[in-house]
């Protein structure tokens, strides 16, 4: 994988992240907190966790290069 590559994976982890966090937020503002909401959050949850472990592997190993 190239580094675009991954600076691309990364962001498209957080985008999905703001997606479905705008979805939760709009979910429970019309209707409170159901089923959809909460797998909406779990969702933006997801993606968060998986942009940043894949952001923080990228710049370790780009760290680990420079050295």
């Amino acid at each position: 994988m190239t580094e675009k590559q991954i600076m691309f994976q990364i962001g498209f982890k957080y985008i999905f992240f703001l997606l479905f966090l705008f979805f939760t937020i709009d979910s429970v503002g019309s209707g409170g907190w159901g089923f959809f909401s909460f797998l909406f959050a779990v969702f933006a949850t997801k993606d968060f966790v998986q942009g940043t472990r894949m952001a923080e592997a990228y710049y370790r190993i780009k760290k680990k290069n420079d050295e």
